[in-house]
Parts: structure tokens; sequence; C-alpha cells
């Protein structure tokens, strides 16, 4: 089965202080993949939300068929990840603009990797909701609720 694990890095002027969504959403993002017991990077990235947002739609639209493949830019840095679908497959590839060079990542089925995106955006959303009560009045995270929704189901078969 595999994995994803998501790890917010928060910037030392935000530690000790009171949680709040928007400053928790600018924070750096580490992406692994878990494969026999050991993490691998996968991505990192400053403005989490924005970058996990971009995965969820871009799942989102590949299930909807109205995308074959999406890519995300990552902040502060030159790369660049492209997902792209053939016949239940994904592939992801990492593009470094700094040298021009293009890597396969990952090959692997489509729904098992948006299966451990979906489990670990659940667990992002909750560790939101659980630290500031007032996460369901800001409209990004409201967002990204229903894109958790929208996935589980696609991978439900129930759309």
């Amino acid at each position: 089965m595999m994995k994803l694990k998501f790890e917010i890095e928060l910037y030392e002027d935000f530690i000790g202080e009171p949680f709040r969504v928007d400053d928790y959403f600018n924070q750096r993002i580490n992406i692994y993949t878990i494969e026999k017991g050991y993490a691998l990077d996968f991505c990192t990235s400053t403005f989490n939300a924005s970058i996990l947002y971009d995965f969820a739609q871009g799942f989102i639209e590949i299930f909807e068929g109205t995308r074959q493949a999406f890519t995300v830019e990552m902040y502060e840095s030159t790369l660049e990840f492209t997902f792209t679908y053939f016949q239940k497959l994904i592939t992801v590839t990492r593009y470094e603009g700094f040298n021009g060079e293009t890597i396969e990542m990952q090959k692997c089925r489509f729904d098992d990797f948006v299966e451990a995106f979906v489990n670990e955006y659940k667990k992002y959303h909750k560790y939101i909701a659980k630290n500031d009560p007032n996460a369901y009045e800001h409209e990004h995270f409201c967002m990204m609720r229903d894109q958790i929704n929208i996935l589980t189901n696609h991978l439900n078969k129930l759309i």
C-alpha cells in the first residue's frame, strides 16, 4: 500500500504563536513517499495550502476526464511537478528549471497515489480544524473539505 506524508515546517516567527489558518497555510511543506518503511523526499514548497489545493484539483480533473496531465510549480524554487495519467497509471516527473533536467520520480496506479494523497490530506485538514475553531469560516479550508469529499467519492466510485 502506497503512503504519502505531509510535514509542515513552521517558520520561527510562528513557533509559540496562537494557531491561525492563514499563517499555517503559508508554511513550508515537505511531502514524502513512504516505501518499505523509508521516507523518500517527494517535493517541498512554501504556501502549503496552494500546493495541496493544486494537486487535489488536478486529480479531480483527471477523474472527471477534463485533463490527462497537470503541472504544479513549487514556490521559491525552479521545480515543477507534472502528473500524467495514462491507462490507469500516473507518472510523476520533476522538471528542474535551473538545469533544464526532467526526471521521472514515480509511476504507479493512479487510484493508489490519489488514495495515499487523500488519506494524508484528510489528516492535514483535521489537524487544522482541531487547532483553529474558526477554520470553517475560511474559504480555502472549506474548498479543501469539498476536494476531499469529491476525491473520496471518486475513489469509492460514487461519482
